[in-house]
């Protein structure tokens, strides 16, 4: 079977680990490699699917370890979908901006990355608290422009 051929979401839940997060870098890396991703753009999906978990882990859990990290990713012809939902305190997603770039220091690029990786961003506070994340990735067509 192929990953065309999905016919509904891959869940994937992990603990607020910095240890925990291979697992979700190896499913966002095959996944999107199966999807035909050009290496360049895998190495970009995992490195913002990867800062997002790490964000969760550092802001909304505040690095307490053993809370819960959903991800969601949706497989369609014209686009990968990835949610990712955190149970944590929850932040006005109007707060959520990156650090200018020109200021050279360690941490805070998270947020350059995810959008910069990413077709598009959108983040959510769900009633229940915590905080939704949806990155959308567009796949480009095959050759001959059949998918």
């Amino acid at each position: 079977m192929s990953l065309e051929e999905i016919h509904g979401p891959v869940f994937l839940e992990v603990p607020s680990d910095p240890a925990s997060l291979f697992l979700v870098r190896c499913l966002t890396d095959r996944l999107t490699q199966r999807l035909g991703f050009p290496q360049s753009e895998v190495d970009r999906v995992v490195l913002a699917v990867d800062e997002a978990c790490a964000n969760i882990i550092r802001h909304a859990y505040g690095g307490r370890l053993g809370e819960r990290i959903h991800l969601t990713y949706l497989v369609g012809e014209e686009r990968l979908e990835i949610r990712i939902r955190d149970f944590g305190s929850g932040t006005d997603p109007v707060h959520f901006k990156p650090r200018e770039l020109a200021d050279v220091r360690p941490g805070g690029l998270g947020i350059h990355f995810i959008r910069s990786a990413m077709d598009r961003v959108e983040y959510e506070t769900p009633p229940d608290g915590g905080t939704l994340l949806t990155m959308i990735k567009l796949r480009q067509p095959k050759e001959g422009g059949k998918e």
